[in-house]
């Protein structure tokens, strides 16, 4: 086993861990951002996305093609700006938040379709979760879009 494969288990843990958590314990959120304002410590939530995020950085950077490898820069950039800004609800904070979430769903999204085809775990799980859960449309993209990095990330590892 890599150190690549053991980093991307582990930032998948950790981020799995949290959200069973927090919906196990709250309720399912409307979006993972809003999971900040579901946790008694505030502080949870940016050191889940930075652990994470951490994790996932070399094994982004060091399987990814050069041509565009400036797409693995940008999700992790982005996680980071989530996590500095996490109060998305305040209005400066929103601004950083919402513009580095959009450019963190964008460049993961074409990061899938670049790397591994289409984003088949996105689509499926928004399709039916999103459609059966409309309240939660948002949460089970971004479920689907996170997870659907890891299998396009896991698979590249194990090719």
């Amino acid at each position: 086993m890599t150190t690549d494969f053991i980093c991307t288990i582990i930032s998948m843990c950790i981020i799995t861990a949290y959200l069973l958590f927090v919906s196990l314990w709250q309720g399912l959120p409307y979006s993972i951002s809003e999971t900040y304002y579901h946790t008694l410590s505030r502080w949870t939530f940016p050191i889940c996305l930075v652990s994470a995020g951490a994790f996932a950085t070399m094994p982004l950077l060091n399987h990814t093609p050069e041509t565009y490898q400036f797409l693995a820069f940008l999700i992790i950039a982005s996680i980071l700006f989530v996590a500095a800004a996490p109060a998305f609800k305040e209005e400066f904070e929103g601004k950083v938040h919402y513009g580095a979430a959009a450019t963190l769903g964008l460049s993961a999204l074409v990061w899938i379709i670049l790397t591994t085809g289409m984003p088949w775990i996105a689509l499926a799980i928004t399709l039916c979760c999103g459609v059966c859960d409309r309240k939660r449309f948002i949460f089970w993209f971004e479920v689907g879009l996170l997870y659907n990095l890891y299998a396009s990330l896991l698979y590249i590892l194990l090719k």
